[in-house]
């Protein structure tokens, strides 16, 4: 509720508050008068009534006399069932925060005023990136409110409505970061049971997503343990019907993590197919399907997503709880392993190493021999090291296929073996075929600069190593060719010229992103595009763009 949610309810005046009466003067003799007057008491005169001022929020006005000498109220952000959320300046912090407050006639209800307190003492045990932060919690004149983070951005419903889908990977990293904030709240015994694309904030300068609103969320703790227990019985829907796991459908007390994995699937098959898995005449209805059947498979709602994520939304969305994912950590290490990929068996990185690195570099080492005897008579040991290059190469063949069939023993697909055996290797950093990067890879999401870079050092790497050293070498070896060297040392020049000038624009364009100096920024230009637990952290997170839209 923190985001800039104007925009969904189309202006800032209130609605639902109580009604506002303005002082009632007679226009004569400018006698005070009662609030039902309707002639003067004192001259008799007909009193005249302005049509009330639809812009006057009266709980924002109780709010500003209640605690303006510390926050300046500056709009209204956005009501809902447990109050009104407004933006306000911390006078003595100098920043913008969020203050929700609950209205004083619902304050008045003892479960209500619970309900409220239990979410702040809940949101308040939280402290993470993904998360919302609470800072403070007060009474004061009947108002009861706490102040939060102000997430200047948009609500993830606000930018699927804006953009539409958005496409796999930017999903996947918007639902690991997700994933991310469920997994600290459940390792501290919270379970938030209303996961849903309005409680998902998406921040306007990094495009992190931020967890919000843990109104009915399930704590664990020892002061809210009788309080639950009250709050919630047996047979009451607890959450938001069109996201509802199937035992909070079914009126469940005892949600678990289990239950958010679920909901967490919702809003993934939303984000990258525009649809929900269930739709119906009413919310009952939506219940009811999930209670009785499975969604369609997701790749046939949305034929473009990369079928590895549409498996573990999917997995997500099973009717029986102990077919989930087991946790949430689980769940994000699926969807943006860290690091080194558990499925990198040494098998695997054998396979790898062959087709990516021992296979290609001697074939090259067989055409430089080759080469240089030709341009060197004299070298007799050509023949015998051209032949001891080609049976390492023969052996080659031999070494993977023994991979290839323990994979096989694993249970492994042949397809799957073959896109390992060429997928992305753990040391290259410039551009890769989309098909063969690894999961959470960032490459496209990178300033532009930084990809020109990382492309051009490539293709200048490859050049010395794979025609510059080795030929200007064998010319000079020869006493031959003086103009092939002048011509190759030139093209090395123009490439290292050019590759640090890139290097420039690349690091003041990622500082730029960041908003500010960016100290590790040239290491960044080095680091993996895949290792996601590096492109995750502040402020590095910032340097690569947000979700986008599919095109």
């Amino acid at each position: 509720m923190s985001a800039e949610l104007v925009t969904r309810d189309g202006n800032d005046s209130a609605r639902g508050g109580a009604c506002y009466h303005a002082p009632v003067h007679c226009g004569e003799c400018q006698a005070d008068l009662p609030d039902a007057a309707r002639f003067c008491l004192s001259c008799g005169a007909r009193v005249e009534r302005a049509a009330p001022d639809a812009t006057i929020d009266p709980l924002r006005e109780a709010l500003t006399k209640a605690i303006g000498f510390q926050y300046q109220i500056e709009r209204l952000l956005g009501r809902g069932g447990m109050g009104a959320v407004y933006l306000a300046h911390e006078l003595a912090l100098d920043r913008d925060v969020a203050i929700k407050v609950l209205p004083p006639e619902q304050a008045g209800a003892s479960d209500v005023r619970e309900r409220f307190r239990r979410e702040a003492r809940t949101a308040a045990r939280l402290s993470h990136q993904h998360i919302v932060p609470l800072y403070t919690f007060g009474e004061v004149s009947g108002l009861v409110y706490f102040v939060m983070g102000y997430v200047k951005g948009e609500s993830l419903a606000s930018r699927l409505e804006r953009q539409g889908p958005l496409d796999s990977e930017a999903a996947r990293t918007l639902i690991a970061g997700v994933a991310d904030a469920l997994a600290y709240a459940h390792r501290l015994g919270v379970v938030h049971r209303d996961i849903k694309p309005d409680n998902v904030l998406i921040d306007a300068e990094s495009g992190a997503p931020l967890l919000t609103d843990f109104g009915i969320a399930k704590a664990t703790i020892t002061d809210a343990q009788q309080t639950t227990a009250q709050l919630t019985t047996a047979g009451q829907l607890v959450g938001t019907p069109h996201y509802m796991s199937p035992e909070q459908a079914m009126g469940q007390p005892d949600v678990g993590p289990a239950s958010d994995l679920y909901s967490l699937g919702v809003v993934a098959y939303e984000i990258v197919s525009g649809v929900r898995p269930f739709a119906g005449q009413n919310p009952m209805d939506v219940l009811t399907q999930r209670l009785t059947r499975d969604p369609k498979p997701l790749t046939s709602v949305a034929p473009d997503v990369a079928p590895d994520l549409a498996q573990v939304i999917m997995r997500c969305l099973q009717r029986d709880p102990a077919n989930r994912w087991p946790d949430a950590r689980s769940l994000r290490e699926a969807l943006m392993p860290s690091e080194e990929e558990p499925e990198f068996s040494p098998p695997v990185r054998v396979l790898q190493t062959v087709t990516t690195v021992v296979l290609p570099l001697t074939v090259l080492a067989i055409v430089h021999v080759r080469l240089f005897a030709a341009l060197n008579p004299d070298f007799t040991s050509a023949d015998r090291l051209t032949a001891a290059l080609i049976s390492l190469g023969a052996s080659l063949p031999l070494l993977a296929l023994v991979m290839v069939v323990r994979l096989r023993a694993e249970g492994r697909t042949l397809g799957a073996i073959a896109r390992k055996a060429v997928e992305q290797p753990s040391w290259w950093r410039a551009w890769y075929p989309r098909s063969l990067r690894r999961r959470g890879d960032v490459w496209d999401r990178l300033p532009r600069e930084a990809r020109q870079y990382r492309a051009v050092k490539g293709l200048l790497l490859t050049y010395a190593w794979a025609a510059f050293v080795p030929i200007y070498f064998m010319s000079t070896w020869v006493h031959r060719f003086a103009t092939l060297r002048l011509l190759l040392f030139a093209g090395m020049v123009i490439g290292l010229v050019l590759m640090f000038r890139l290097r420039r624009r690349a690091v003041t364009a990622m500082q730029a992103k960041a908003g500010g100096p960016l100290p590790d920024a040239a290491a960044l230009l080095n680091t993996p595009t895949w290792r996601t637990s590096v492109w995750r952290r502040t402020p590095t997170g910032t340097t690569v763009a947000g979700p986008s839209a599919k095109r």
